[in-house]
């Protein structure tokens, strides 16, 4: 399973932080680290808590469609063309 599904799985089920989501998945924090900016600049993910260098992330319902749209099997190429569609309308 991908690094991306592993956090938007462990996202769907409530809100945490980089360290829960690693501590979760057995991730390294770093790949964690890097997954999240992509995933946040991606829609997939917000941050809903920032303070200093702590940080707390949920999954957006572009997230949760994507997830969705994994566990189907329908091609993840597909979410994110729609979701390039919608941005440019």
């Amino acid at each position: 399973m991908s690094t991306t599904i592993r956090i938007l799985e462990t996202l769907s089920k409530k809100p945490l932080n980089p360290g829960e989501i690693s501590s979760k998945t057995g991730l390294p924090r770093y790949e964690v680290l890097a997954a999240i900016h992509v995933l946040e600049e991606l829609g997939f993910i917000e941050r809903i808590y920032s303070r200093g260098t702590h940080r707390v992330y949920v999954l957006t319902s572009l997230g949760a469609k994507l997830l969705e749209t994994y566990k189907n099997g329908t091609p993840l190429l597909e979410v994110v063309n729609k979701r390039e569609a919608e941005a440019e309308a």
